[in-house]
């Protein structure tokens, strides 16, 4: 098989992501709600999705593959890449105020997971509730063809606040990262 055909780009990053956030999440939530009032800890996400879309379980996660920007000056037997991720929380509640607490915190507990999570964490099988692993686990990168070089949040964004059907309100907090890879 020509090398150049092993590059797999964003897909299994996404799935390593997800499986990551999955994982982690309650150990970052035990963190932030500790500083928070009683009776208003945040609720770990009840919905993964990979694309934007009508929300049904609350709060839920969106996490997209945004960009694949290639380094041109790389060795042409190396795929150098930076890849952008935005990944957001869908918020609901009726109070604004407690919407932009609740906001600025699970942003919180994001930047926690991605920037805590060891890079060698991408190439191990891991556990995923998603419907588009069937399994179950996802397969982990490839070291033989894939190095993660480092993965930086770049920026937060509290996101707009919307009145939803019913008088409910709701929130997106959106939290962009980078993600360095080289594939052979």
């Amino acid at each position: 098989m020509n090398p150049r055909y092993q590059a797999q780009f964003a897909k299994p990053l996404v799935n390593q992501l997800l499986a990551i956030i999955q994982r982690d999440q309650q150990a970052a939530l035990d963190v932030v709600n500790a500083g928070r009032p009683p009776g208003r800890d945040l609720k770990p996400f009840a919905g993964f999705h990979k694309e934007a879309a009508p929300i049904q379980n609350w709060p839920a996660l969106v996490l997209v593959a945004q960009e694949d920007a290639f380094d041109a000056n790389a060795d042409a037997d190396l795929r150098t890449q930076t890849l952008r991720f935005f990944c957001a929380a869908a918020v609901s509640g009726t109070d604004p105020e407690w919407l932009a607490e609740d906001a600025m915190d699970y942003l919180r507990v994001l930047d926690m997971v991605l920037t805590s999570a060891p890079l060698g964490d991408f190439y191990e099988p891991l556990p995923l509730n998603h419907r588009t692993v069937p399994d179950g686990t996802t397969a982990g990168l490839d070291a033989d063809v894939a190095k993660v070089q480092d993965l930086r949040v770049i920026r937060h964004d509290l996101g707009a606040l919307v009145a939803r059907r019913g008088g409910a309100l709701a929130r997106g907090p959106q939290i962009e990262f980078v993600i360095d890879l080289e594939e052979r």
